[in-house]
């Protein structure tokens, strides 16, 4: 046999409180008592697995953070090499090295622009963006206020807290 799930649990607990007229005091006690006590268990439960969970992912972010740095580390490091390899072959003039391994070439790179002063550059060149974004702490505050305002409403929500 199966124990019952929170969600059973929860509804045995509703519907006992609704019939509360129909028991005798110390039924309703006993009653209320049992369903507590187990609803209370498998809460309880429930929050710990939450809090495993939780854990379980902050060690998973931990990683994935070390893991950045290092990917990032070893991409500073190719970059520091890549440079290092083209500057002494330009140096030495030699423009490709051949190799059963492996080929290396000095090529050029397809034009790109560098902006110096961007002021100085001419309005034919220069596009604008427009941008509109809602500012959601106005709208707070207005609403908290008193003030209708169409479009929107002001909600607070229950959140569940595990210490």
């Amino acid at each position: 046999m199966s124990l019952p799930t929170l969600y059973e649990l929860a509804d045995e607990f509703k519907d006992a409180l609704e019939n509360l007229t129909e028991l005798e005091d110390q039924a309703v006690v006993d009653t209320l008592e049992s369903l507590e006590g187990e609803f209370k268990l498998k809460s309880t439960n429930v929050a710990k697995y939450i809090r495993n969970l939780e854990h379980t992912l902050e060690g998973i972010k931990e990683v994935e953070s070390k893991m950045h740095q290092k990917r990032a580390s070893l991409e500073k490091k190719i970059g520091h090499m890549r440079e290092y390899l083209r500057h002494n072959l330009e140096k030495s003039g030699v423009k490709k090295i051949d190799s059963p391994e492996i080929s290396i070439s000095i090529q050029k790179n397809p034009y790109k622009v560098v902006i110096t002063n961007e002021k100085e550059i001419p309005a034919e060149f220069v596009d604008s963006k427009a941008t509109e974004t809602i500012n959601k702490e106005k709208l707070k505050e207005a609403l908290k206020s008193g003030i209708e305002i169409p479009g929107c409403e002001l909600v607070q929500e229950n959140r569940l807290t595990i210490k």
